[in-house]
């Protein structure tokens, strides 16, 4: 083999020495961002009937359904060429996928799980030299001692001066102690990103965008009946909930009202021979569950009561809840009201957090609406928030009482308020869906009526929101049997207030295929069926008379599969 001439030698170990191809290009960390917005977008399968699930009790909670578009600005100084930025404190629920960066020139990017935690740390230090702490039950000496972790897949097995053992399987409480935390660890959730090579560097500010599961928000409506129930004040609110592990402190906070669409990827073919199951990936690779592990004593089973002892890293797991552009209407929701004082303590009151005055801002995005809070406000990890973003409105309208009746008894019976949302009459805002909480005036004050919902309504649009209890009103449908035929039956049906307040009645007459026809008075179409509108006084009656004729049979010869 042919060898290098001494000096020629000499200069190729400098080259290889200062070439720094084979070297991993260095880091740059950036701690926080300048600025944040985040938008929420409403779960498209919950409900509105259904109230944000917000157990805090819950020790395995359900994600909440929604998502939220972040969007982060921050300052980067990057040295020229290739480097990895490490932009710490990015949502724990973030898709990564989906982030992309504004204003810099990207190479690739990665979600990072070597979380700073006891599972982070033994994958770091697995191999290398650690210290060994022990403490003895009785007598309480500590000790310490040089160690080598081995390995740690399902139980922590060191390489000590006696030899191999697995921790807690000692008399003592043991601590692992570990010289430092590795540059790529963190206890914040992290996106990394690699420039590209002909990146000149220099101080750059970037946009960060990215999308992140476990949000959600809602309406939530307060409305007060007028003393005759012709006008209803109604006012609104946002319900914002975020059970993501990061907070987002002075965050322009926005919320999307609509249902959007996100598309799945199109399901491969199960006998297709190239398919495979994909594996199941954590919800939050920040959660609990993802970071904390426990060992026994090898090879199985722990002897003399031991323990090890570790201090675990992560956000606490209980809930924060504020107010905000608050007014006394916040006392009435009571399933997020936070107290000031203890629940066992008597006649403690609770009192709620209020922080201004302003309401949320609206713009239109197409189909969709945008509510903006109008200043700087915290989304905090694990919390829910409510900012007002409808003020009072004062909106005419009637109460119906309505029945859908096949022609020969009641299917149904709900109590409405019914308005057009339209300016004139008071209205005129689009109504996100949310839930209701019912007032009415009595001799006795303002008191609760009940609850209730409502899906979104836009502008110029029939408005109904159905009141509970309407068995109350003392509104009664009977039906008599008049004639009847093989294809025809003829009835009578007589309303009835028994009521102590005059009502206005509407029964729908629509079920299956049946058709209706010889009305002994004035009826309507509405809605496809027909419609028979009485106002009854207290006492009063009122009866029609009509045919209801049976749908036509198939003759079974003429049947063709």
């Amino acid at each position: 083999m042919a060898r290098l001439p001494p000096l020629l030698a000499a200069s190729a170990i400098v080259l290889l020495l200062a070439d720094p191809a084979g070297a991993d290009p260095p880091i740059v960390v950036s701690h926080q961002a300048d600025t944040v917005s985040v938008t929420v977008y409403r779960n498209p399968q919950r409900q509105p009937n259904r109230a944000i699930a917000f157990d805090t009790e819950d020790e395995d909670p359900e994600p909440l359904g929604g998502y939220a578009m972040i969007a982060e600005t921050r300052t980067v100084d990057l040295p020229p060429g290739e480097a990895v930025v490490r932009f710490e404190g990015v949502a724990s629920g973030i898709v990564p996928q989906s982030a992309i960066m504004l204003g810099g020139t990207l190479k690739e990017k990665n979600f990072d799980s070597r979380l700073l935690s006891q599972r982070g740390l033994l994958d770091a230090f697995t191999g290398q030299r650690v210290t060994i702490r022990s403490t003895d039950d009785q007598t309480g000496q500590v000790s310490e001692e040089a160690a080598t972790i081995v390995s740690q897949p399902d139980r922590l097995l060191l390489h000590t001066r006696r030899g191999y053992e697995a921790v807690t399987c000692s008399s003592g409480i043991e601590t692992v102690l570990f010289p430092g935390v590795p540059v790529d660890l963190t206890a914040k959730p992290t996106l990394s990103m690699t420039t590209r090579p002909d990146s000149p560097g220099g101080r750059q500010t970037v946009t960060l965008l990215y999308l992140a599961g476990n949000f959600d928000w809602q309406a939530n409506y307060v409305m007060t009946f007028s003393p005759d129930a012709g006008e209803l004040t109604m006012l609104g609110w946002m319900t914002l909930a975020s059970r993501d592990r990061t907070s987002f402190p002075a965050a322009e906070l926005s919320a999307v009202a609509g249902l959007t669409a996100r598309a799945d990827p199109p399901d491969a073919d199960e006998d297709d021979e190239d398919y495979s199951e994909p594996a199941e990936q954590p919800e939050d690779p920040y959660a609990p569950d993802n970071i904390d592990i426990s060992f026994d004593c090898w090879p199985q089973g722990q002897t003399a009561g031991t323990r090890w002892h570790a201090v675990l890293f992560g956000p606490g797991s209980l809930p924060r809840r504020e107010f905000i552009a608050g007014s006394y209407e916040s006392y009435y929701f009571g399933q997020y009201a936070e107290g000031r004082c203890d629940d066992d303590e008597d006649g403690c009151d609770r009192e709620i957090i209020v922080t201004g005055s302003r309401i949320s801002s609206r713009t239109d995005l197409g189909d969709l609406k945008l509510y903006t809070v109008p200043f700087p406000t915290d989304v905090l990890a694990q919390s829910m928030k409510q900012v007002r973003f409808m003020d009072d409105h004062k909106v005419k309208g009637e109460l119906v009482y309505n029945i859908l009746s096949d022609g020969e008894s009641e299917r149904r019976q709900q109590l409405l308020f019914r308005f057009h949302n339209r300016k004139r009459d008071g209205a005129g805002d689009p109504l996100p869906a949310g839930r209701i909480t019912l007032f009415q005036p009595t001799t006795a004050g303002r008191q609760f009526l009940g609850e209730t919902w409502l899906n979104d309504k836009a502008v110029d649009e029939d408005v109904e929101i159905t009141l509970p209890n309407p068995d109350k009103y003392g509104i009664t449908f009977e039906t008599d049997e008049d004639d009847d035929t093989d294809k025809w039956t003829d009835y009578t049906a007589t309303l009835t207030n028994k009521g102590d307040a005059a009502t206005q009645i509407e029964v729908e007459f629509n079920y299956d295929d049946y058709t209706f026809s010889r009305f002994s008075g004035p009826v309507r179409r509405h809605r496809g069926a027909w419609q028979w509108r009485v106002r009854l006084d207290p006492g009063q009656s009122a009866k029609l008379r009509y045919r209801r004729t049976d749908p036509p049979e198939n003759d079974e010869d003429d049947y063709e599969e």
